[in-house]
């Protein structure tokens, strides 16, 4: 028989962003302070690794504690070899990087006989590749390969093979699964993204680069904004200071289902995605929690009071 689920109320919705994912470890820190625990958890790519983390019984303090170990060569490997060999003979195509070391380290630390126990429902996206279409996963079907299939980044990570078909990461056509959770009828949903645009005015980009690093901080949250639009217009929702701002830093209520964000409020560069060092981590770690307690005393004053 198959896990069944109670109707949740609290959602945490987890995006990608490589190794941000600290980021979202201190956010956890302040939930769990809070009492605030969730029902329904969505996570896509590094968001679904701490997702199938806490599915797995592991603590917000266990998952600190595995960021601040973390280290390059425990997530990925470049084989110069196999990159040598694709640019002398153009045979098939050569991810940039092998990943073999991550799927080492979730086998060492998930536990996945838990993860099918669990109350908590986690859903997690991957991407099929020949056919484009978002595919969700939850506690019953999760396994390591769709976790390495959800955080496969496209180029850089070789895709994987779930029953047959390839996928690679979610977040290429959902980087912030919300949707889930709103179908499920949840009131109250929590929303951590690794991306900064958005949350406050920044400077125009002064050169190239800072260019391109603004239009690839947009990507990562455009799916978001473009859900988060088409459903303030079904329900005529509108803000003086102009839809995007609002959704990313205050209380959104849809008729009885409140949705809070938090994302970091600077820019955390390019390096920083694939940057897996316990220097990082420890920055993005309390960056987490500080912002948590800060982009979310509204929400519970709202929550409390209700």
């Amino acid at each position: 028989m198959g896990l069944m689920f109670n109707k949740p109320k609290r959602a945490l919705i987890l995006s990608g962003g490589g190794a941000r994912g600290a980021y979202q470890a201190g956010v956890l820190k302040f939930l769990k302070e809070m009492d605030w625990e969730p029902d329904l958890i969505c996570g896509t790519s590094v968001g679904a690794v701490n997702a199938v983390a806490l599915g797995c019984g592991l603590s917000p303090e266990e998952i600190a504690l595995l960021w601040k170990a973390i280290e390059k060569r425990q997530v990925y490997r470049i084989s110069f070899w196999k990159q040598l060999q694709y640019y002398l003979f153009r045979k098939g195509f050569v991810p940039l990087m092998d990943t073999e070391p991550l799927k080492n380290l979730l086998l060492q630390n998930f536990d996945i006989q838990k993860l099918r126990k669990s109350k908590t429902e986690i859903i997690i996206t991957a991407v099929n590749i020949l056919t484009s279409q978002i595919k969700f996963f939850n506690n019953k079907e999760i396994d390591i390969e769709h976790v390495m299939a959800s955080s496969a980044i496209p180029i850089l990570f070789p895709w994987q093979y779930i029953d047959g078909e390839p996928y690679w990461d979610g977040g290429v056509m959902a980087n912030t699964p919300i949707l889930p959770a709103l179908e499920r009828g949840v009131k109250e949903v929590i929303v951590v993204l690794l991306s900064p645009v958005g949350g406050q005015k920044l400077p125009l980009p002064n050169t190239r680069t800072q260019a391109l690093e603004r239009v690839f901080e947009q990507g990562l949250i455009g799916s978001y904004q473009a859900f988060m639009s088409h459903l303030a217009w079904q329900k005529r929702l509108k803000w003086q200071k102009g839809l995007f701002a609002a959704m990313t830093r205050k209380i959104i209520t849809i008729e009885d289902v409140k949705i809070a964000t938090v994302a970091p409020v600077k820019m955390l560069g390019f390096g920083s995605l694939l940057r897996f060092t316990q220097q990082q981590s420890d920055v993005l770690l309390h960056a987490g929690y500080n912002d948590a307690r800060y982009q979310l005393a509204e929400f519970f004053e709202l929550t409390r009071k209700a």
